[in-house]
């Protein structure tokens, strides 16, 4: 089937209800998310916070947008719970023409990057151009009859509801995981300094002009090790570089109390990183490597280390080697590292697989309004 194009404006107009500001009263303020992800709570304010003179008050319903970030995505139909919220003049709203269109179908349109590039300015400086209302409703989209659109928008609601629901069970998911990892961490009876299994060491290389260095960073909170573009000795100011192997523990100076550790991988063997990322043997007589590699995720071990640097503010903190090595952590025995140690590893498994499932339902999501939009479901 195919659908034809009409404006915009054959089903929208603009609003009226634009509302004089009392500097006494207060107003529940929104905002809207770019990439059609909805309407965002702001802070209520008073009249006298604001140098609008005016503000439009939202009804359910009704399609609002931003101007400044409509091309991507900022455009929303209001759902009941932001009935009554205000926007300030940056946000125009429109009524709906129900006798012509399904409010449903239309919020499912906002969420449609194929409208975000019909409203996409052209030219240069792009993030500096704005959308006005008559450019929104003169964009032609796919239009059909009422009770088309009523059809496409409950197959898009049912399978809507489908994909949410993987992505519940994907956050439900990441909360057991963090809820077992303190679990059976925090319950382990024998405690030690980290220098009880770790050592310190380096595999420093002078950097050549003319070399190409594989280089790589520590994402925090224990998010793991990330590749960093290729370096050119010519490129950087160090001298030397610190050579990485699989199994050493490394962590950042700079980000080490926000969780900047981690267990190389094999696939970073062989890396480099500056002076900045010490790196230590794992003693494997005293602590098994999948057992500290979880270590190094555990929030409560990252909290521990904010007690642990030096420097002034946050972002200026430092965790130092010594510092680092003295801090305590639960070692059990090494058969029982082992068996908290696989446990952990079926549950971070099961959470790859599940961030794999939301990331395909993030997927399917565009491929459905596509699909949608040009007939073919």
């Amino acid at each position: 089937m195919i659908i034809a194009d009409r404006p915009l404006g054959n089903v929208l107009s603009l609003a009226p209800d634009s509302v004089p500001v009392d500097l006494e009263h207060e107003y529940r303020i929104a905002g809207i998310y770019s990439f059609g992800r909805g309407l965002i709570r702001r802070p209520t304010i008073r009249g006298s916070e604001t140098a609008y003179a005016t503000l439009t008050r939202l009804h359910a319903g009704q399609l609002a947008m931003s101007k400044l970030n409509a091309w991507e995505g900022a455009l929303a139909v209001v759902p009941e719970e932001f009935a009554g919220a205000h926007v300030s003049p940056e946000y125009p709203v429109f009524d709906i023409d129900d006798r012509m269109a399904e409010p449903a179908y239309i919020s499912h349109l906002a969420k449609w990057s194929g409208l975000w590039e019909r409203l996409t300015p052209r030219g240069s400086m792009v993030r500096r151009k704005r959308t006005t209302p008559a450019t929104l409703l003169a964009a032609t989209v796919p239009l059909p009859d009422l009770p088309e659109q009523r059809r496409i928008a409950a197959r898009l609601d049912s399978m809507y509801a489908k994909l949410t629901a993987v992505k519940a069970a994907q956050n439900q998911s990441v909360i057991l995981r963090s809820a077992l990892t303190d679990s059976l961490l925090s319950s382990v009876g024998e405690w030690s300094r980290l220098d009880e299994f770790l050592e310190p060491t380096s595999d420093f290389v002078d950097i050549e002009p003319a070399g190409k260095y594989n280089t790589a960073g520590i994402l925090s909170y224990g998010r793991g090790i990330f590749a960093r573009p290729v370096n050119e000795g010519s490129e950087t100011s160090y001298k030397r570089y610190n050579k990485i192997h699989a199994g050493q523990f490394i962590y950042s100076k700079l980000f080490g109390w926000e969780g900047a550790l981690a267990v190389v991988p094999r696939e970073f063997n062989g890396f480099y990183v500056s002076h900045e990322f010490p790196t230590f043997n794992i003693r494997t007589s005293r602590a098994d490597t999948a057992y500290v590699s979880h270590l190094a995720r555990w929030p409560r071990l990252h909290s521990s280390l904010c007690d642990k640097t030096t420097g002034m503010g946050s972002r200026r903190q430092r965790v130092n080697p010594d510092r680092l090595l003295s801090t305590i952590v639960p070692l059990p025995s090494l058969p029982e590292q082992r068996r908290i140690a696989n446990i952990l590893d079926n549950v971070v498994t099961s959470a790859k697989a599940a961030e794999t499932q939301v990331s395909h339902a993030q997927a399917l999501r565009s491929a459905l309004l596509n699909a949608a939009f040009s007939g073919q479901l």
